[in-house]
């Protein structure tokens, strides 16, 4: 139960600081402008005047219409349309728990592991674990990727409770699920608007530093403290032990309980969501010609105006096919916090965003 409530306490904790970052950051860039904003209750902010109207909420600009939303969540689809484009995307397959066979005969294929995730309508890393190498590691991987598949789907809330939890047995086992090659290299986010790169970051994976005397899981709750004190960007997520912490934790020979010597750096997720802003670098002067326009062309495929294109490569001066690197992700409605680093270089997409969609020229290396 106290955990519960410390959980309760965090969560809330955490809507409240990205609700009153994305207010100050869309409120802020708006004034630069002179444009008006009218809070609608809630998150809910209109900014501009007529017909010249953007409504946000927290991280999200509706600029798309649902069909392209929809279409974005469908990773298996996007991946067929940004091949066909001949853009690089990871091996994959798909599967469900009911359907397992694919998705084994596919990791013994994989010297290097897989990647599990569900297969649509989720994001933030929901649901996605990393490092998979063996069959009881796909089977841990499809489970979580299935709960998350199912709690971001649609399920029946009629009924009996019985009959509810009847469909919520028969929909996880159904979940459709999507593995991948792991491919190494940085992963970088492309944040792009109706074509034109308005910024672009490195972003590290989230580790923690030994002090000799801290188990992993106490380093783990003061860094969420810190986060939680500190609010803003830095307060959006708190870090939790997952089934992917877990097991990059066990590619290091470490658990939760271990005690990491004084400075050794202890990689705690391969998965990038839950980083902290500090850990994302500016990376626009990074990237090559062919990256940029690849990334456009992906946004394109999908017909979004505002998309975050997520890219690994482990060298971003040359184009994907040459680095052996790939597309990993073309997200609509994409989070602006990681852009908010606060290191030097670093630009403010709202005024950026703002400044496009109501007809300012763009400024910065990002034009």
């Amino acid at each position: 139960m106290l955990v519960q409530q410390r959980l309760s306490r965090a969560d809330r904790s955490v809507r409240q600081s990205r609700s009153a970052f994305y207010r100050r950051v869309w409120t802020d860039a708006a004034a630069g402008f002179g444009l008006p904003v009218r809070h609608r209750g809630g998150d809910v902010l209109e900014i501009g005047l007529g017909a010249d109207t953007v409504t946000v909420r927290n991280t999200v600009c509706e600029l798309d219409p649902r069909d392209v939303l929809d279409r974005a969540g469908d990773k298996v689809l996007v991946h067929g349309l940004l091949s066909a484009e001949g853009i690089p995307v990871p091996e994959h397959r798909t599967f469900t728990i009911d359907s397992p066979d694919a998705a084994r005969a596919f990791l013994g294929d994989a010297p290097a592991g897989c990647v599990v995730k569900p297969a649509r309508d989720t994001a933030a890393g929901n649901g996605v674990t990393t490092g998979v190498r063996t069959v009881h590691d796909l089977v841990d991987a499809a489970a979580v990727a299935a709960a998350a598949g199912a709690k971001a789907g649609r399920s029946s809330r009629t009924g009996s409770p019985f009959a509810r939890l009847s469909t919520k047995f028969r929909d996880l086992r159904r979940v459709p699920l999507l593995i991948e090659h792991q491919v190494p290299g940085d992963n970088y986010r492309l944040l792009y608007l109706d074509g034109v790169l308005i910024d672009a970051v490195r972003r590290a994976q989230l580790s923690a530093t030994g002090d000799g005397h801290s188990t992993v899981a106490q380093l783990i709750e003061r860094l969420n403290t810190r986060r939680t004190s500190g609010g803003g960007q830095n307060g959006q997520r708190p870090v939790r032990p997952d089934a992917d912490m877990l097991r990059t934790l066990a590619e290091q020979s470490v658990t939760l309980s271990s005690v990491p010597e004084i400075g050794r750096t202890v990689a705690l997720r391969r998965a990038i969501n839950q980083n902290s802003p500090e850990d994302n670098w500016p990376a626009l002067e990074d990237l090559c010609e062919s990256i940029v326009e690849q990334g456009a062309r992906a946004g394109a495929v999908v017909g979004a105006r505002m998309v975050g294109v997520d890219v690994i490569t482990t060298d971003p001066r040359v184009p994907l096919d040459v680095s052996g690197g790939c597309v990993l992700e073309v997200n609509t409605t994409p989070g602006l916090v990681a852009h908010y680093h606060g290191h030097p270089g670093a630009v403010d997409p709202a005024k950026l965003l703002l400044q496009r969609l109501f007809g300012h020229p763009v400024y910065g290396s990002a034009g």
